[in-house]
C-alpha cells in the first residue's frame, strides 16, 4: 500500500506540464497571505516539519515541497497547487491554490475535502479536483464514487466549468 504523500506525488508527477518546486519557492508562496498559519510539528516520520493551517479551516498538513506543483492555465495565469499531507491514513484533507495575478504572486485560496484523499492536477489548461464520495459501509480505502470538477481561475477566484460522479464498480476499488 502507497504511503499518501507517496500516493500524491506520483498523481501529480502524471500530470504534466506541472514542475515540482523548490523549498524556498513552496515558503515564498506561504508568506503571501496572513492567513496562512505555520507551525513546526513532529511528523509521522518523526521529525521536525512545517505543518500548515489556513485561519478557520477545520484541517491542515504537512508541507512537502516534493509534491508541490505549479504550472499553467489555458489562459497562461500562473497557479501553484499544496497539497497538505494529513499524515494520517487520509492523505490530503486540504490542498492550498497560488496564482500570480496582476504582477504579484497571490493566495487564491483552499480546497478541502472531508473524506481527505483530494487530488488537484492540471489537465489541458484546467484545474481537475477529484474528491471521494463515501456510501454506507465504504472502507476508507475505497470510496463506492469519486466527485470530478474541472475548474479554472479568473483573476484570483475560483471558478467551476463543470462537475460529474464516477460510480466505482466494486472491483476497481
Amino acid at each position: 500500500m502507497l504511503r499518501p504523500a507517496l500516493a500524491v506525488a506520483l498523481l501529480l508527477a502524471s500530470a504534466a506540464p506541472l514542475s515540482a518546486a523548490t523549498q524556498a519557492e513552496v515558503d515564498g508562496w506561504l508568506a503571501t497571505s496572513p492567513e496562512i498559519v505555520r507551525t513546526t510539528e513532529q511528523s509521522p516520520a518523526g521529525k521536525p516539519s512545517t505543518f500548515v493551517r489556513v485561519r478557520g479551516a477545520q484541517s491542515g498538513g504537512f508541507v512537502l515541497p516534493e509534491i508541490a506543483q505549479r504550472g499553467y492555465l489555458a489562459n497562461d495565469q500562473e497557479v501553484m497547487i499544496v497539497p497538505l499531507p494529513s499524515g494520517g491514513s487520509g492523505g490530503v484533507f486540504t490542498t492550498l491554490l497560488f496564482t500570480t495575478y496582476q504582477g504579484r504572486r497571490q493566495f487564491v485560496g483552499y480546497v478541502p475535502s472531508r473524506g481527505g484523499h483530494l487530488s488537484i492536477m492540471l489537465e489541458e489548461g484546467n484545474l481537475l479536483i477529484r474528491t471521494p464520495i463515501y456510501g454506507p459501509g465504504d472502507p476508507n480505502c475505497c470510496p463506492s464514487t469519486l466527485h470530478y470538477e474541472r475548474a479554472t481561475l479568473k483573476g484570483i477566484k475560483l471558478v467551476t466549468l463543470e462537475q460529474w460522479d464516477e460510480h466505482l464498480a466494486p472491483n476497481r476499488r
